[in-house]
């Protein structure tokens, strides 16, 4: 089972982690500075945000891959210009799977669950269809990090067999990031908040390293479901087509 504390031994212990993290988290830190000293001038948040969001995923992408690969060195490199090109070869392998499924949970949802008089019923129904829709590209997201290769991105055999399999090992990993999360800024911004209020160089900072820290966390505990959730549907595939194939050798 994908273990939490792997990925937190294996990130957040490994060499130079903390120097990386800090890099990584400037951007972050830059977006939350200018939205609490302007809300009004929402440019350099944006700015800030979208170097932030795409550092993101290219680390999410490498972590996960280097995690997949059983490569000692966990964290990607310095090289930043190396994280926007994962993020963008993540964008364009999972474009089509998010642009498809983004547009079925929204015509569902919009559509015709409005017509569903009964209130709980209508909301468990857009919870799951969102749960669903973004297990499946999830799905798309992990085949595609194990080796870079987009044509991976488009087996529906694997999707199939292993989108709820993803979405339950989510459902379970953000649990176990609320509760780091809690411990990481929690305290902090508690005190914080009694002594000196939350608009200040420590918050943000804090604010800034555990959100890293989380995207770090995340690639590694989706590298780890690789072998669990699809790895494991290769595995029962194989089985079945060894089967098959001596049920046709007896009849023949």
């Amino acid at each position: 089972m994908a273990s939490m504390k792997d990925a937190w031994d294996e990130c957040v212990f490994e060499n130079h982690a903390m120097i990386k993290f800090l890099i990584a988290a400037a951007p972050v830190f830059g977006a939350i500075y200018f939205y609490q000293a302007d809300p009004q001038n929402m440019s350099l948040v944006y700015i800030f945000a979208s170097i932030s969001a795409i550092i993101s995923l290219g680390t999410i992408t490498r972590v996960a891959n280097n995690v997949m690969n059983f490569r000692e060195t966990i964290l990607p490199t310095f090289n930043v210009f190396t994280l926007i090109f994962d993020a963008i070869r993540a964008i364009v392998a999972i474009g089509p799977a998010l642009a498809i499924n983004g547009f079925a949970a929204y015509y569902l949802v919009t559509k015709f669950y409005p017509m569903i008089s009964v209130d709980w019923i209508r909301i468990a129904a857009t919870y799951i269809t969102y749960a669903v829709c973004g297990s499946i590209v999830l799905t798309v997201f992990m085949l595609f990090s194990k080796r870079f290769n987009p044509i991976d991105a488009f087996d529906f055999k694997a999707i199939s067999d292993s989108c709820i399999d993803v979405l339950i090992q989510t459902i379970w990993m953000t649990i176990q990031l609320a509760v780091i999360d809690a411990v990481l800024a929690g305290g902090v911004t508690y005190l914080c908040w009694l002594f000196i209020g939350l608009d200040n160089f420590i918050t943000y900072t804090c604010w800034s390293i555990t959100g890293v820290i989380n995207v770090a966390l995340i690639g590694n505990y989706l590298g780890q479901l690789n072998y669990e959730a699809l790895h494991q549907a290769e595995v029962k595939a194989e089985k079945k087509k060894e089967k098959e194939e001596i049920k046709n050798l007896q009849k023949s």
